[in-house]
C-alpha cells in the first residue's frame, strides 16, 4: 500500500478500482467523467447519490455507516473519457473541512486490497474537494492524489468541469 502526497500518482495494478472517502462527519461523495478538455460532456457524466451509475463508473452510498465510495471500471469507460475526478463535500449545510481531515483510499474493486491512501493536508474554509483523480496516460490508467479545495461548494466543483446547476430560487 502506498501513502500519497499531493501530486503524486501511481499505477493502477487492477482493472476495478474503488475510491471511498472517510472523515468524521458524513460526505457527499461523487465522481465526474472528463474528456481531455477536462469537461464532462453532459449532465450524465456526473456520478452521484440522485445518478449513482454511468458508463463504468457506479456510485454506492456507504449509508452513513461506512464512507460513500465511488467505483471506476476502467474496461467500460468510454472512449473519449480520459480521467475520472472523484469529489467530496461535507453533508451539513455550509459546513467546512476545517479541523475534518478526509482520508481517499484506493482499493482493488474485486478483491478490496487497498492500493493507496491519500489524506489532503492542511484543508480550511473549503467546502467541496477534488481528492483523487483515476486518469488515462499513455494506455496506462493511473490515480492521482489531488487534494484541491474550493470554497463554492460542490457546485462550484461541478461548474468548473461543465456540469449544469441549477440555482436555487430567491425566497
Amino acid at each position: 500500500m502506498t501513502a500519497m502526497t499531493p501530486g503524486s500518482n501511481i499505477p493502477l495494478s487492477a482493472a476495478r478500482v474503488s475510491v471511498d472517502v472517510a472523515a468524521p462527519v458524513r460526505l457527499d461523495v461523487s465522481g465526474l467523467l472528463l474528456t481531455a478538455d477536462g469537461k464532462v460532456r453532459s449532465d450524465d457524466d456526473f456520478i452521484f447519490y440522485n445518478q449513482p451509475s454511468g458508463p463504468g463508473v457506479t456510485y454506492r452510498s456507504g449509508g452513513g455507516s461506512a464512507p460513500d465510495a465511488i467505483t471506476v471500471d476502467t474496461t467500460s469507460v468510454p472512449p473519449g473519457i480520459e480521467k475520472i475526478v472523484v469529489t467530496a463535500s461535507p453533508d451539513a449545510a455550509g459546513q467546512t473541512f476545517q479541523g475534518i481531515e478526509p482520508t481517499a483510499t484506493i482499493r482493488n474493486a474485486d478483491d478490496n486490497s487497498v492500493l493507496a491512501t491519500f489524506t489532503p493536508p492542511q484543508l480550511g474554509t473549503e467546502t467541496a474537494l477534488v481528492i483523487v483523480e483515476i486518469y488515462l496516460r499513455n494506455g496506462q490508467w493511473k490515480a492521482r492524489a489531488v487534494g484541491q479545495g474550493y470554497a463554492n461548494g460542490l457546485a462550484g466543483i461541478a461548474t468548473d468541469f461543465g456540469v449544469s446547476v441549477e440555482e436555487p430560487a430567491p425566497a
